[in-house]
C-alpha cells in the first residue's frame, strides 16, 4: 500500500500538482508517511483482533496454550504500519509502482527465503527480515532462534523500525533534491 500511494502520484503525474500545493517536500512526505501507518495501523489491529477472536471461538477450550494476546496485537499491526512506510519509502525512491512494489515483496521475503543458504548466517540473514518480527510476534513455532535470530519480538521490531526509518529519511533527501 506505501509503495503505491506515492508511486501512483508519479505515474500519473499528480505528484507535481502536489508539491505545487505544498511546495515543502518534507511535509507531504511526512504526511503521506503519517497517514498509510495510521491506516495499516488500524487495519492491522482490526483484522488481528478478529481474527484471534474466530480462532480462539474454533479451538478446542484448554487444548493449546495462549500467550497474552494484547501485546501481540499491538505489535502485528505496528509491524503492518512499518512495512507500509518500508513501502512508501521504496516507492519514493524508485517513483514506479511495479519496480516499488517487487522491491517491497523482495524486502520483506527474500531474507526469510535465502536464510538458509548461508548456514551458520542464517539466523543474522534472516533476523534482519521484517517478517522475522511478525514471526516472533506472533509466537509461532517457526520463529526459532536458529531461523530468526535471538532478538525478541520487541527488539526485533525495534531493529526493523530503525532500519525503515533510515530508508524513509533517505528517500526524503533524495525527494527533496530530485525533480517531480
Amino acid at each position: 500500500m506505501g509503495a503505491l500511494v506515492v508511486s501512483g502520484e508519479y505515474s500519473s503525474g499528480t505528484i507535481r500538482t502536489t508539491f505545487a500545493a505544498v511546495p515543502r517536500r518534507s511535509t507531504v512526505f511526512a504526511a503521506k508517511a503519517t497517514l498509510v501507518a495510521a491506516v495499516m495501523y488500524a487495519l492491522a489491529l482490526l483484522s488481528c483482533s478478529a481474527a484471534y477472536l474466530v480462532g480462539d471461538a474454533m479451538l478446542p477450550e484448554g487444548r493449546y496454550a495462549q500467550g497474552d494476546p494484547l501485546p501481540a496485537l499491538f505489535g502485528i499491526a505496528a509491524s503492518f504500519a512499518v512495512a507500509a512506510v518500508l513501502g512508501l519509502a521504496v516507492g519514493t525512491l524508485v517513483r514506479h509502482s511495479a519496480g516499488a512494489v517487487t522491491t517491497v515483496i523482495g524486502v520483506l521475503l527474500l531474507p526469510s527465503l535465502f536464510g538458509p543458504l548461508f548456514g551458520n548466517a542464517e539466523r543474522w540473514i534472516a533476523g534482519l527480515s521484517p517478517t522475522a518480527a511478525l514471526e516472533k510476534l506472533t509466537q509461532t513455532s517457526d520463529a526459532t532462534a536458529d531461523t530468526v535470530g535471538s532478538l525478541g519480538p520487541w527488539p526485533s521490531l525495534l531493529l526493523v523500525t530503525a532500519c525503515t526509518t533510515a530508508l524513509a529519511l533517505t528517500a526524503l533527501v533524495l525527494l527533496r533534491r530530485r525533480d517531480a
